[in-house]
């Protein structure tokens, strides 16, 4: 058996070298793709979003909201017009992202305590920027108004004490959990190249025997229908090696810059787990037809969309049945998890153990997997 094993793995080694697809697969093509995600969000934190004002006061008080929006990090006044419409045009043609109105008489009806309204209207088509602008400004305009209070407060009574005690009575101390400076790079690529990694993961691996019954080469590499099982896991090996490299490579990265919190063995014996299940998931895909083509298109449905499923985005909480059931479907959710908990949270290792064993159910498709093998190869070769 182990000899079957060994020389599956060879034969494999050799056509990967004698492949440059092969190769590209398990080499260039992931990290090419690592970088891309990396350096769409090296910023890490989104700034100077650009939004459009109309200033139909064009007083000094407004003049001031408008200094005060513009100093924060996260918004550029990039525009300045006369009328909402011209405004929302810009919106329209993705040069803007929100709309701030400042109404007339605003400086007058400010004084005369009428609470005048700064209208925001904000593009949410995009979700994420729509709550980061949402956030910014509604943080700023209570800043501004606020401002404004204290003065009104100060001419009245003379104690500066006394007139921050009369706008905000009550303070409150807002402390960020885990991801202290609320940084994109660190939420979104720590999940995203899990995400694109497993779609490498089930995509080799169905190129790997796929190509195999393409060209009808099965009957030489599973000659005298022996050992089929030690044979498919020789044939395995090169990108259960491939993966788990290029999972430590994308692993470090991350947490290079970012202090891991719990235990890194966990973790790897978790990435073992996944892409071994991922291996598995991905035979039972071709299995349903042995078509090379059909599978590949079965293994991109089933791969493609796990980020929306994993849970960082979308809280899961909030999902539907159908989500949560396909979300339990995906390996990669469950390794996420573990990802989080340890290197985010440090969790009790011992406090794994379920997620470990979630993943590792996965690789009872193997079972399936043979013996479609096996009743394959004995109608080849009958």
């Amino acid at each position: 058996m182990f000899s079957a094993l060994k020389e599956a793995f060879y034969h494999e080694v050799n056509s990967i070298k004698n492949s440059w697809y092969k190769l590209f697969l398990i080499t260039l093509l992931p990290l090419i793709s690592f970088s891309i995600i990396i350096a769409i969000f090296y910023a890490g934190v989104a700034r100077d979003l650009p939004v459009v004002v109309v200033d139909n006061d064009q007083s000094e008080l407004s003049r001031q909201i408008i200094k005060d929006i513009d100093a924060t990090s996260t918004i550029e006044v990039k525009y300045k017009v006369n009328s909402a419409s011209q405004a929302i045009d810009l919106v329209k043609k993705s040069k803007a992202y929100a709309v701030i109105v400042i109404p007339n008489n605003f400086s007058k009806d400010t004084l005369l305590q009428k609470k005048p309204n700064v209208t925001t209207m904000v593009n949410t088509q995009y979700i994420l920027i729509g709550k980061i602008l949402t956030s910014a400004l509604t943080s700023t305009i209570m800043q501004s108004s606020g401002k404004v209070e204290y003065v009104k407060s100060l001419v009245d009574s003379q104690n500066p004490h006394s007139s921050i005690n009369s706008i905000a009575p009550i303070g409150m101390q807002i402390t960020p959990f885990f991801n202290t400076y609320k940084n994109y790079y660190f939420f979104l690529v720590s999940a995203l190249l899990p995400a694109i990694w497993q779609i490498f993961i089930v995509i080799s691996t169905l190129v790997s025997v796929g190509l195999m019954f393409k060209y009808n080469r099965q009957k030489e590499f599973f000659k005298n229908q022996e050992h089929i099982g030690a044979k498919l896991i020789g044939l395995l090996l090169p990108y259960t090696i491939a993966y788990m490299i290029l999972g430590l490579i994308y692993l470090f990265y991350i947490y290079s810059s970012w202090e891991f919190q719990g235990s890194i063995l966990v973790l790897i014996f978790g990435m073992f787990l996944t892409i071994v299940a991922y291996q598995g998931m991905a035979l039972l895909l071709f299995i349903s037809n042995f078509d090379y083509a059909r599978s590949l298109s079965l293994g991109a449905v089933y791969t493609a969309p796990a980020f929306a499923f994993l849970g960082i985005t979308f809280p899961m909480y909030n999902m539907n049945n159908f989500a949560l059931f396909w979300r339990d479907l995906l390996p990669v959710s469950h390794y996420t998890q573990i990802q989080i908990s340890q290197g985010n949270y440090g969790v009790d290792p011992y406090m794994e153990i379920g997620k470990l064993l979630t993943i590792a159910c996965f690789w009872i498709v193997f079972i399936p997997v043979l013996l479609a093998f096996k009743k394959r190869m004995k109608k080849e070769f009958s």
